[in-house]
Formats: structure tokens, sequence, C-alpha cells
């Protein structure tokens, strides 16, 4: 029965794992995005699981599931591995198939080198190796993708404003394409008296040399928590609009609501938050 595959995946995630010395862990908390339905631009009562999030009982995600917006069907996730806290490695599924594998290897905490590997008939191969550089604050100023020979596909250097947001990208030497697809990036950005971002005008160059360019204001309460991103075109005009809700009492984001350029809303999400008190999941708690 193709509806199991949840329970499948649940299941999977108790067995140990033995490469590596890293084991999924246990279901604790889970975090449900679910799309309500539209009638006349207006949320029905009527709404649908596009995603989830699943926590072991020291706080780490190591599962996430994407539900099929028109099967209900969950064939897309995501696994994630860790030795201790440290996140080891990523396995990314589409359609039930592995497409990514993503290794991850740490110097003094930081993410040294990422490895790539896709399946290649039943067996997996490396396709890429990202080696990252670090400035003194810990961010990322350059980063070399090498092919499975040692190679250089191409590199991107960084550059930060005090604030330490991304100003400045530049990608060269492309053999291969960014992950993001973005080969150039120019962003001016504008902050409140407490160093809150509240606009941005961003200039984008592609790897297929289109180019892209839009600005973005933000707002945000009183707890600094964002309630609403503002994208707007060349012009000035509306791109797209998202609210942002949050729980009152624990703080945590509620609900997401985005709008068209007409201000209509497109689509409307709400996010429930659950604990699993046993290993069997039979006692679920909503947690409020």
């Amino acid at each position: 029965m193709r509806l199991s595959v949840l329970s499948v995946l649940l299941f999977i995630l108790s067995l140990p794992v033995i490469s590596q010395g890293v084991r999924p862990g246990n279901v604790y908390r889970v975090t449900v995005t679910s799309r309500y339905l539209l009638e006349d631009g207006v949320p029905t009562s009527r709404f649908f699981a596009v995603n989830q999030e699943i926590y072991d009982s020291l706080g780490r995600l190591h599962t996430e599931i994407d539900y099929n917006r028109e099967t209900n069907y969950p064939g897309n996730y995501r696994w994630h591995f860790y030795d201790s806290l440290l996140l080891v490695r990523t396995e990314h599924y589409i359609n039930e198939q592995l497409d990514l594998r993503a290794v991850f290897r740490y110097d003094d905490s930081l993410v040294a080198q990422e490895s790539h590997y896709r399946l290649s008939g039943s067996d997996t191969v490396l396709t890429k190796r990202l080696i990252y550089s670090y400035d003194r604050k810990g961010r990322v100023v350059r980063m070399d993708a090498l092919n499975s020979n040692g190679r250089r596909l191409y590199r991107a250097r960084y550059t930060y404003d005090e604030n330490g947001t991304e100003t400045r990208r530049r990608v060269t030497g492309r053999r291969g394409e960014p992950e993001d697809n973005i080969a150039r990036l120019d962003r001016e950005p504008q902050y409140d008296s407490i160093g809150m971002l509240v606009f941005e005008s961003v200039k984008l160059r592609m790897s297929d040399r289109t180019r892209k360019q839009n600005t973005r204001r933000y707002r945000y309460d009183e707890k600094n928590n964002l309630i609403e991103l503002l994208e707007l075109d060349g012009a000035g005009d509306q791109i797209r609009r998202i609210e942002y809700a949050w729980q009152t009492g624990r703080n945590r984001l509620q609900r997401i609501i985005y709008f068209d350029r007409d201000d209509n809303i497109e689509e409307y999400l709400a996010r429930r938050y659950e604990i699993y008190l046993t290993n069997d999941r039979r006692q679920r708690v909503i947690d409020y």
C-alpha cells in the first residue's frame, strides 16, 4: 500500500546505521506544515500536510518529508546523520530514489569540505567536492568546487558588511554550475537603529547570463521576529508579500501567508508542533 511509506520511513529511522558510526535519532518532536485549501481567495477548514520536520530527543533534525501537493504522497525526503551533535551526512531522495548524498568534513566546528555523491547505475560516485575557506568571524569568504579528479570547476568569493550580510559574490572559472546558479551578486542593505535588516536591493546575474533585480522590505514585531517580507520589482510594484504570524506565548512561527502582486492570498500555511512521549509513537501531544 503506497500510503504506508511514511511508516516505513519511520521504521527505518529506528534501525542503527553502521556507516561512519552514525545513528539516526528517535522520533520525539515533529513539526507539521499544512496547506489550507482556498475558496474565492479565503482559507477553508480543509488542509493537507505539505512538510514534516522530525527531531530526536537531543533536538537534532534527522528527517524532512515533502508531500506531493496533488497526491499528498510523501515521495521526497531528506535524511540527516550526525556524529554526536555534528551533522556529517545528508541524503536527498526524490520520488523515493537517492538523488544526492552530501558528506561533510569539519575543521574547528566549521565545514571544511562538502563531498557530493550521486547514483550511477546501482552505485554512488563522487561528482563534486566543495572546499570552504573562512574569515576570523567564521564567514565563508571563498569556496572552490572541484570535480572527482580534483580539477577546479569554479571558485566563488564572498564579501560581507559589518552586520554580517553578504553584499558581494563573484564566481569565476565556471566549468560547472554553482549550487544556486548565481554567478554574480550585489546587495545594498539598510538597517534600523538596532541593526535589523529593513531594506535591501539585490542584483543577480545567473549562470545562464540572465539578470534579475528586485528589492525587499522587512518588518518585525517587538520581539524582532520577522512579520512581513515585501518583494518589489524595479518599478517599485509588489511582486509578492509574505506575512509571518508567531505564537504569543511560545514565540514560535505559527502561520505563513503568501500574497500575489494584487495582494490576493496565494497560499496559506500553518505549523503544528507535536511531541511523542514514547518510542512506539503511540502517545502524541500537541505542543501548543
